[in-house]
């Protein structure tokens, strides 16, 4: 695990990298410690109005912060730490969170948060949690929630990027379920991370990259994402990525290319709601 992994946070970037509005949430030990948790324990107490509390551990003080920045936002998406719960996906259309719910049930629910939490553990030995969760706007440490503005992207305009001691050695079509052929992204994307490279002091590392719409056509940076096995490398493998020289540009140019991407390896394939509805039933007959 690299010792360096919490620069990939969004609010330990590189000065002067732009990107999507985003505020992060410095996480209570209370917190952390309910995210470690085994089980799902969430009712209508998350709900915002908050509903009859039936014995829901809550946490004021986060739920006060992620109202307010859903009040500016209206919604996001979201992240700890350097990774997202994308395998949740299937039950939150597009990643796409509107209410404090919504978010907790994510976090606590996703087999990807888990893994980041058990290498962060690895990582970090002595850990240091504030006692309440905080707005955090300087580098930080510790784990840290980003809610993101969402918007709604063109996903075949959305594109991973591999560089190697400062070289972009490697772009890829992110969303591998949609055909596309146009090879002039290379140059526009060469272009955009030629005025960047300068600011980002990491030997190897992914870029994700958004091209909107014409005739602009600017290329916005989306996520910073450290070269390792969980980012995916899509159309390359990363033993390729080790011995590419120049830069190579992959899409998927027909049907058979097409690739639908699975996160069922992290956990079962279950309803989230029926989840939770059998761990209270079950709850209910322990405390009969």
């Amino acid at each position: 695990m690299n010792n360096n992994m919490n620069q990939f946070c969004r609010i330990n970037w590189p000065k002067g990298l732009k990107s999507f509005k985003s505020k992060t949430i410095r996480l209570s030990q209370d917190v952390v410690n309910f995210l470690k948790e085994d089980g799902i324990f969430l009712n209508d107490a998350w709900k915002k109005p908050p509903l009859k509390d039936n014995g829901t551990k809550r946490f004021l003080e986060l739920e006060q912060i992620i109202n307010e920045i859903l009040d500016d936002f209206e919604s996001v998406f979201i992240k700890l730490n350097w990774r997202a719960p994308l395998d949740c996906q299937n039950t939150f259309q597009d990643m796409c969170f509107y209410d404090l719910y919504d978010i907790m049930m994510a976090l606590k629910y996703s087999g990807v948060i888990m893994e980041m939490i058990e290498d962060y553990d690895e990582l970090v030995i002595n850990q240091n949690h504030p006692d309440k969760c905080q707005l955090v706007t300087q580098p930080s440490q510790g784990y840290l929630l980003e809610l993101r503005k969402y918007y709604k992207l063109r996903p075949n305009a959305e594109f991973r990027c591999f560089v190697k001691n400062k070289k972009l050695i490697a772009i890829s079509q992110k969303n591998l379920y949609l055909i596309t052929d146009d090879e002039s992204v290379k140059e526009k994307i060469q272009n955009y991370f030629n005025k960047i490279v300068d600011l980002i002091d990491i030997d190897k590392y992914v870029l994700d990259v958004y091209i909107d719409i014409p005739p602009k056509e600017n290329i916005i940076l989306v996520d910073l994402n450290p070269w390792q096995e969980h980012t995916r490398p899509k159309l390359f493998t990363y033993e390729e990525l080790e011995i590419i020289q120049e830069c190579q540009l992959r899409l998927v140019k027909n049907k058979d290319m097409i690739v639908q991407e699975d996160y069922s390896g992290y956990r079962e394939s279950i309803d989230i709601e029926t989840l939770i509805q059998q761990q209270q039933q079950e709850k209910q007959q322990l405390q009969k």
